[in-house]
């Protein structure tokens, strides 16, 4: 009895249920990588100490190419920057190209200020930085310097660049001072002391003249109605640095003016609240508490809740701008802002750089958000999530070149004769 030999299954059944079998997993095991490392996570460019230190050396590198941009050596130019800073009196700036000295001087300067800094301070430290820098100008320019900051201690002359070749940063500076211990203000010394959202009584005038048909600034009268009446400490010191955004009158376009007027008519009904007022106050003539009663109920009855909280949040981040900068710097920063994305990035880049952000903004602003990192941190599960991808893809690789390996190699058929069922040779 003869028994029938059973058929192997060709390569292709294999190959094509492995290369099948891959291909639908490599979608859910991607999905799963992207969700563990960014599902926790509810917005981007968080003020993380990664992202602060991601964020600071993007800022150093664009630095590293505002004094290297010229034909003159980065120390010059960076020193001629400083100069016509002094010049105009803008000592914001002047603070923010010292800070970023240690970048813009290249080596060897930059080096050894770097070594300086390490041997004086704890840790990074902006008044340590800062006195260490001013002994990298030139004379007339220090002086310059050190008139605008009377009573201040100063460095002698600077490390030289044989110096920092032979010294290791702990002896680059044998006959430094004790180390920079600088008391930070707590969070509740914090304030932006600039209030440019007015007073309720302000505010109810203008709803009187809005009421009786009067030219009005209608957002700005929205802005501040809604940091008087709407509004925490926290949220009305943002609005403040919204409101001159907001009020700019250039013949650019301002891109945060146009994304704070679509937020401002998305959180207000400003129908509603034109016929509230206009039937309560049409007769008024000026503040009296009624008007004001009138006002802040029409205010509180317009806005939606939902979208006020975000706008609100929003406020709250341009404080902590203005907080990290200046409230002169804010305004400028916030300029270059074109959404809720652009502002977080805002944010990151002021908690990373505080008055560098001033400096890099005058000089290299088109590029400021750009700075601004988001870092994923890689856990063990991300790893082993991101290994597991990475083989499949490499399975549906290689089963992929092996079968166009295969279709080349395979034994060219054989003709058999139709009479005598024989081989026959090929011609």
């Amino acid at each position: 009895m003869n028994r029938r030999r059973k058929r192997r299954l060709p390569f292709a059944a294999y190959a094509a249920l492995i290369f099948n079998g891959a291909l639908c997993a490599a979608p859910f095991m991607a999905a799963h990588l992207v969700s563990s490392a960014y599902g926790d996570r509810p917005t981007a460019f968080e003020t993380t100490p990664e992202a602060l230190a991601a964020t600071r050396l993007a800022m150093d590198e664009r630095f590293q190419l505002i004094s290297a941009g010229e034909e003159a050596e980065p120390r010059e130019v960076w020193s001629d920057l400083v100069r016509n800073s002094l010049e105009q009196e803008e000592m914001p700036l002047v603070r923010g190209l010292l800070l970023g000295a240690p970048a813009m001087l290249g080596a060897p300067d930059g080096e050894a200020l770097r070594a300086r800094i390490e041997k004086v301070a704890k840790g990074v430290d902006d008044e340590a930085v800062l006195l260490a820098a001013v002994s990298y100008l030139p004379g007339e320019v220090q002086e310059t310097y050190l008139n605008f900051n009377q009573g201040g201690p100063r460095f002698t002359a600077a490390a030289t660049a044989d110096v920092v070749a032979k010294a290791t940063p702990s002896v680059a500076l044998p006959d430094a001072p004790e180390p920079v211990d600088v008391t930070t203000p707590t969070p509740a010394e914090r304030r932006v002391a600039i209030n440019r959202v007015g007073d309720i009584r302000g505010l109810t005038d203008t709803a009187v003249d809005w009421a009786n048909d009067d030219t009005i600034d209608l957002h700005a009268f929205l802005l501040s109605g809604i940091a008087l009446i709407m509004a925490d400490s926290e949220a009305r010191e943002g609005a403040s640095v919204a409101m001159p955004a907001l009020r700019a009158r250039t013949q650019s376009p301002v891109p945060f003016k146009a994304y704070l007027t679509r937020r401002i008519e998305d959180v207000v009904n400003v129908d509603e609240m034109k016929r509230l007022l206009s039937a309560e106050l049409h007769f008024e003539t000026g503040y009296t508490p009624d008007a004001t009663a009138v006002v802040e109920k029409a205010f509180r009855s317009t806005v939606d809740r939902e979208k006020l909280d975000v706008l609100l949040n929003e406020f709250k981040i341009l404080r902590e701008i203005a907080l990290d900068t200046s409230f002169e710097a804010a305004i400028a920063i916030v300029g270059r802002v074109q959404g809720g994305v652009d502002l977080r990035a805002a944010r990151l880049v002021a908690a990373a750089g505080g008055e560098r952000a001033v400096a890099l903004e005058h000089f290299d602003g088109e590029n400021l958000l750009e700075t601004a990192r988001t870092v994923i941190p890689w856990t063990n599960a991300l790893r082993l999530q991101a290994a597991g991808l990475a083989a499949c893809l490499a399975l549906l690789g290689f089963v992929a070149l092996t079968t166009f390996w295969k279709s080349f190699r395979r034994n060219r058929p054989v003709k058999k004769s139709a009479v005598y069922l024989m081989e026959e040779t090929p011609a």
